[in-house]
């Protein structure tokens, strides 16, 4: 079977933000704000226009069943299931990330850290450990659709 490069790129951004949200953290520790915010604006715009493009995908390809579908028929109910959960994660992941980085974009003129660091350390620890979910659940789906026994 053909591997679909819309899906792959789409799956290579989400494998890469646990990382890169990872390696701005650390930038965060040393002082580097500005490097960090770069950093997470470039990439959750990249994350999202991998979204669409793959989103867009599997609409002209016949949706989510189509995408299912390439499961081994033994393994449908599990792949139905997997992408159920892992689009729920993504999602909620995603909405956070961005009204965090609006919100902080907003506030970012104060003195930092200020009163808003300890809700966006919360909450960008919930973001990191959703795309780390969702960089897993991505995998599960990714293998679930490509396998061929």
């Amino acid at each position: 079977m053909r591997i679909d490069p819309v899906v792959t790129a789409s799956y290579a951004v989400t494998l890469s933000a646990p990382w890169i949200v990872y390696a701005s953290i650390r930038l965060v520790r040393r002082g580097r704000y500005d490097a960090h915010r770069l950093i997470q604006s470039v990439h959750l715009v990249m994350c999202i226009l991998a979204v669409l493009a793959l989103e867009l995908r599997i609409r002209l390809g016949g949706g989510s069943g189509m995408f299912v579908g390439r499961a081994p028929p033994e393994l449908q109910l599990l792949a139905r299931r997997v992408l159920g959960v892992h689009i729920a994660i993504a999602v909620a992941t995603y909405l956070v990330w961005a009204w965090l980085a609006v919100a902080s974009r907003r506030r970012y003129g104060e003195r930092l850290p200020g009163s808003f660091s300890r809700v966006h350390r919360r909450l960008g620890m919930f973001v990191f450990g959703g795309l780390c979910f969702t960089a897993a659940s991505a995998t599960a789906m990714y293998v679930l659709v490509t396998y061929r026994s």
